[in-house]
């Protein structure tokens, strides 16, 4: 946070020396312009960090998501089969009684 401070007194500073010596030459006016691409450029590194704290954060949601669908998944076979092994015991028990 501080690192952005000093990057917007930066600008500022520069900003005001571009206004206030307009007429001293070119040099003022590209330095300024430096500023204030420097500060864009260190902005535009923050939001996408941000944005990609952002994607992963998301990535691991879906992540989990697919764990638990594939989880689930699973619970279904286990009980579809436990369904036919019962079916399979109901036929061997009832043709036995016959």
């Amino acid at each position: 946070m501080t690192m952005r401070r000093l990057i917007w007194l930066i600008v500022l500073s520069f900003s005001f020396a571009f206004v206030v010596t307009a007429a001293a030459g070119p040099v003022v006016a590209v330095v300024a312009c430096a500023g204030v691409l420097i500060y864009a450029l260190a902005e535009a590194r923050g939001d996408a960090a941000r944005r990609a704290g952002a994607a992963e954060a998301e990535a691991a949601k879906a992540e989990a998501a697919a764990a638990e669908a594939e989880a689930k998944a699973a619970d279904a076979v286990i009980a579809e089969a436990e369904a036919v092994i019962a079916a399979a015991r109901l036929r061997l028990l009832g043709g036995a009684g016959s």
